[in-house]
Parts: C-alpha cells; structure tokens; sequence
C-alpha cells in the first residue's frame, strides 16, 4: 500500500504557500512552492532547517504569546481505536496580532 504524508502551509504574514511530503517509513522530504517548477529536497523532516519547522518556529519561537490564537484541528475522535476507509485530516491554525499567522493542514 502507498501512503503520501503531505503537509500545506499557508502563512498569512508572508503570503507563501508551500507543499511538503514525506513518504513513510522514512525521514527524508521534500517541498513545493507555487512558483517552483518542480519538488525540491529538503532536510530531514524533523531537522531544524526543515520549511515546517522554520515557519512554525518564527510562531511559536517568539516571545509573548498573549495576543495568540492556536486552533488544533483532527477528524478522528481522541483515544479512537479504529481505522477509517478514508485518509485522516488534521490541522493547525494560527494566528497573531498585525495579521501574522499560519495554516498548516496534515493529511496521512
């Protein structure tokens, strides 16, 4: 069976979306952006210089958070047990004062 991890993030302050996927049983990845003709390799997928972790970092690694709004988002129940026929959706939303923030949407 082929499963395609993929992984959208769209960041509202920069405006750029990109595309990254990661097959399974690995660590290795690659991104797309709009602009980009084709793939690009990336770092590892949990690599400090990977495109996931530099974006939710410039979030998530400043300072206060007060003015922050997170929604975390699956539609699989918590503790369910079973799988569904379809591919699992799941996903964050950020966003912060000055109209920065960031929506990352997970499908495995």
């Amino acid at each position: 069976m082929f499963i395609l991890y993929v992984t959208v993030i769209y960041t509202l302050h920069l405006g750029v979306t990109f595309f990254v996927y990661k097959l399974p049983a690995g660590k290795s990845s690659h991104y797309l952006k709009p602009t980009d003709a084709d793939w690009t390799a990336a770092a590892d997928i949990d690599a400090q210089q990977q495109p996931i972790h530099s974006t939710m970092n410039k979030y998530l690694g400043s300072g206060n958070k007060a003015n922050t709004n997170i929604i975390a988002y699956s539609n699989y129940p918590p503790h369910f047990k079973f799988e569904l026929p379809m591919s699992p959706g799941k996903g964050v939303i950020m966003a912060e004062d000055n109209n920065k923030g960031f929506w990352l949407v997970h499908t495995a």
